[in-house]
């Protein structure tokens, strides 16, 4: 019988993009920006030059649909309304650069914002010319029309040094300032030459004031903005008291996990084995290829989900045997984790499944932290038993050793928002039969207040029956496609399944998949039609 070797080093990774950012904005973080020797290696500090822990940061202001206002440098400037420009969540850099603001329109234009701080306190940084100079002679290189050559300019008081460039249809002007030990570097990017000259214009009116009086030039309806990525000194917030402390690991009582604190009930799959941690997705992420520019999680987001992010239980079909093996026909994994939205400030669940742009931004900045959303293509929204739910499908593929056919696992991710967190439910099975199995397990969530943390037992280690709590009204829910039924009792409220349909469902298709990246390891030989033994249920869909 072929076994299925947990750590999965053969397995074949298809990255897929979830959402398109314009290449405008990737060639110019990519090529003209990230060279880690501008700034000597230096990385972003919580602290000032003296040691002190600062009162402001270079990446806190406000932001609305119509205008920026940067508190540390005190400056503030107009958004073109027309250009339909919106945050674009980043990863947090590698080398050094302080991210301020990152800002995207729509096609055809891809109008886009972009900027970046870097500390002058390295005595191998460059200052803002030094940056535009050497970013400029990078592009000359790579070729590009230059459209106005280094020169320098002055707005609001404070001296400027500018260039502008195109290369085929992507226009962009570049701009930098020396400001409070910093060099600000503003690109300002479209596909368009006029747009590219009105986000100009909005930015030569550019003002400054200082960070007391901030406050006095923000519109009514501007939310603070922290930046495009999660910021050093918000991290060091967290990891002081790390709100994944504050999350109950739930209890178990036979087949059946609770969870008070968060406030809802799942039934184990019977004679399945609890686990503390799941198998699957580290299995994908250790054979994903080393690479620097292109990480499976960032550094950042790594730590972010170190203090805010909770196994609450793995269950496996069955235990691994002692050489780590376990049949392939007999695999399957569910594991679910909670993680405190407060983590993700600029994060919104969408509240309606009918609102596509809002799943697609959920997911775009879900992504960061949970990178296993690549290998899912499919997406559904839907609301089932009251609850509006996020599920998406995928296939990984990998070899078995010493057998010449391939074999693949389908996965798929369930995802809610519950009493201030996010809820997901992560699922794996040899075939989408097995698949759909798992996804039709109802979830109970109770509608009462959430009750006071009690102790908790560690997931996989068993524990007592909890002590009765007293709960509003209840209603279920299930991560995959059955229908909705109605419980017997108002007690139990109603049944339905984070992936059925009891209202609306949208199918929302990612883009398609994008090159994969060189990797040394050895991939799996690509199946022939008919080869790969799928005995099990339908075949995944390409």
């Amino acid at each position: 019988m072929a076994t299925l070797t947990l750590t999965f080093r053969r397995l074949t990774i298809r990255k897929r993009d979830a959402m398109k950012v314009s290449a405008v904005l990737s060639a110019l973080l990519c090529s003209v920006l990230s060279c880690p020797l501008w700034l000597g290696g230096q990385t972003p500090d919580a602290t000032s030059a003296s040691g002190k822990v600062q009162e402001l940061y270079p990446d806190e202001g406000y932001l609305s649909p119509t205008r920026y206002v940067n508190r540390y440098f005190g400056f503030a400037f107009d958004i073109p309304s027309d250009l339909q420009l919106e945050p674009v969540p980043q990863p947090v850099p590698r080398d050094g650069r302080i991210q301020i603001l990152q800002l995207g329109g729509p096609a055809p234009t891809y109008a886009t914002v972009s900027i970046i701080a870097f500390p002058l306190h390295s005595k191998l940084a460059l200052d803002a010319k030094g940056i535009l100079r050497r970013a400029l002679d990078q592009e000359l290189y790579m070729g590009v029309e230059e459209l106005h050559q280094l020169s320098k300019t002055l707005l609001a008081g404070h001296i400027f040094y500018t260039y502008e460039t195109r290369r085929g249809g992507d226009q962009h002007l570049a701009l930098a300032c020396n400001l409070e030990g910093h060099a600000l570097v503003v690109m300002l990017a479209a596909t368009n030459a006029k747009v590219v000259k009105e986000l100009e214009t909005a930015f030569e009116h550019v003002t400054f004031t200082t960070p007391a009086k901030a406050r006095e030039v923000v519109d009514p309806n501007a939310e603070e903005y922290d930046g495009p990525a999660i910021s050093t000194h918000r991290l060091a917030q967290l990891q002081a008291d790390p709100p994944v402390n504050h999350i109950d690991a739930g209890r178990f009582a036979g087949e059946m996990y609770e969870n008070p604190q968060l406030g809802f009930r799942y039934p184990i799959p019977p004679g399945w084995t609890l686990e503390a941690e799941g198998a699957v997705q580290p299995a994908i992420e250790r054979s994903h290829p080393t690479d620097f520019d292109n990480p499976w999680i960032g550094a950042g987001e790594r730590e972010l989900m170190k203090v805010c992010h909770k196994t609450l239980f793995s269950a496996w079909a069955k235990r691994p045997a002692a050489d780590g093996q376990v049949s392939y026909d007999d695999f399957g994994e569910v594991t679910v984790s909670a993680a405190s939205m407060a983590c993700f400030p600029g994060i919104r669940f969408p509240a309606s499944p009918a609102d596509h742009r809002a799943v697609q931004d959920f997911l775009l900045q879900l992504r960061l932290t949970h990178p296993i959303l690549q290998n899912m293509r499919d997406i559904r929204a839907f609301t089932s038993g009251g609850n509006v739910f996020v599920l998406l499908h995928g296939v990984v593929g990998f070899h078995v050793p010493d057998d010449e056919l391939s074999r693949r696992l389908s996965i798929a991710l369930s995802v809610t928002a519950r009493r201030g967190y996010i809820l997901t439910w992560f699922f794996a099975a040899p075939h989408d039969s097995e698949l759909r199995g798992l996804l039709e397990d109802k979830i109970t969530f109770h509608n009462g207040p959430s009750p006071q943390q009690g102790s908790a037992t560690k997931p996989g280690g068993g524990g007592s029956e909890p002590a009765e709590t007293k709960q509003g009204p209840s209603e279920e829910a299930a991560p995959g496609p059955p229908e909705v039924t109605s419980a017997s009792s108002a007690s139990e409220g109603t049944t339905a399944t984070p992936a059925s349909d009891s209202t609306a469902t949208k199918n929302i298709r990612q883009d398609a998949p994008a090159d994969p990246p060189p990797s040394n390891a050895t991939p799996p030989r690509a199946a022939e039609p008919g080869q790969e033994q799928q005995s099990k249920g339908s075949p995944p869909p390409q």
